[in-house]
């Protein structure tokens, strides 16, 4: 075949070629900038999991109330994490677990607490045990905490407020401070205080361990401004004088709470004094009163305090009303102020 017969034929085959290949790319362009029905994002195709995930409330979010059981076997759902607690007559407590609360008994709380403590706390007062109920309502507390010994009214009353839980006054102070830690679920608290609280006693006692014979016993007493006298069992005076610094109970003290482990005194007559007097001997005069002050001075000056060996052997001490108390910051102010009296 003629070459030059291939030259023409192959111009205009050429020229078809090349347009067959810019249509081609221009068709692949149109496909890709113009998406078919079929691949068009739907919404979950469009969203992260992590975003889908927290649109959604989380499955595994933490309960905001628990049910609990308080020393009066009611049922009580109570705030996993209250932040605005009221503490009737647990001021002391709160403040040895470092919560912070809202509201509490001035009366009470101030014979253990300073005023520069209860700065921001309000006083709710009331009349005799009970909490003022208006002054209570505007606190809009989330919690309320009370002793065992107020009326089934009140706390009714209290319960349309805020849910109030009851916990047993009598019991003694580690326990106690170990129920309010849970309630407030913080029980580790209770824990870092009492393990706090023992190593100091044992700092305590060891300082004045010399001066402590072996089997030598120790007894309280209070004495009223009516002249009611009691002698205290093991709750109040008790963790400091036989647990803390070892002393002894004297055997009719022992044997007059055998049936009453949770009482925390009983009243005797002045004449049986020397019969639960312990070779320690403790007086908690009132001596806020003109009344007090007379009965104080009466039994003291009287020849059944003065026949006392404790007295007769400089080791009869009276000492002020805090130490009735049994709250946690009490029982550490008493390890200090009893190893003082014990090393004069």
């Amino acid at each position: 075949m003629p070459a030059s017969f291939l030259r023409k034929s192959a111009v205009p085959l050429l020229a078809l070629l090349l347009t067959a290949i810019v249509l081609s790319a221009c068709g692949a362009n149109n496909n890709a900038a113009t998406p078919s029905p079929s691949s068009s994002p739907t919404p979950s195709q469009s969203e992260s999991p992590a975003a889908t995930e927290s649109a959604s409330p989380a499955a595994s979010e933490e309960p905001t109330v628990r049910t609990y059981t308080d020393a009066l076997d009611r049922t009580v759902e109570v705030p996993t994490a209250p932040h605005k607690i009221i503490a009737h007559y647990y001021a002391a407590e709160m403040k040895a677990l470092d919560v912070p609360i809202i509201g509490t008994n001035f009366i009470n709380a101030k014979l253990a607490l300073t005023d520069e403590q209860l700065q921001g706390v309000e006083d709710i007062g009331g009349d005799g045990l009970v909490p003022n109920l208006e002054k209570t309502l505007s606190l809009e507390p989330d919690l309320i905490i009370v002793p065992d010994f107020l009326e089934a009214a009140d706390l009714d009353a209290l319960s349309k407020i805020a849910p109030t839980v009851v916990v047993g006054y009598g019991a003694d102070a580690f326990t106690r401070l170990g129920v309010l830690a849970d309630l407030i679920g913080q029980p580790e608290k209770a824990a870092d205080w009492i393990a706090r609280y023992q190593e100091k006693a044992a700092e305590k006692r060891a300082l004045v361990q010399s001066s402590i014979e072996e089997g030598e016993t120790a007894s309280a007493f209070i004495l009223y401004s009516d002249k009611q006298f009691y002698v205290y069992n093991k709750q109040r005076l008790g963790p400091t004088l036989y647990d803390a610094f070892g002393f002894a109970i004297p055997p009719k003290v022992t044997e007059l709470f055998s049936d009453k482990q949770s009482a925390l005194w009983e009243a005797i007559s002045l004449e049986a004094l020397p019969d639960y007097a312990g070779d320690r001997v403790f007086l908690i005069a009132q001596n806020s009163t003109d009344e007090g002050k007379k009965a104080a001075e009466d039994l003291l000056q009287g020849p059944i305090w003065k026949s006392l060996p404790a007295v007769n052997n400089g080791t009869a001490y009276v000492v002020d009303s805090r130490w009735a108390m049994n709250d946690p910051l009490t029982l550490d102010w008493l390890l200090d102020e009893m190893a003082a009296l014990l090393a004069k």
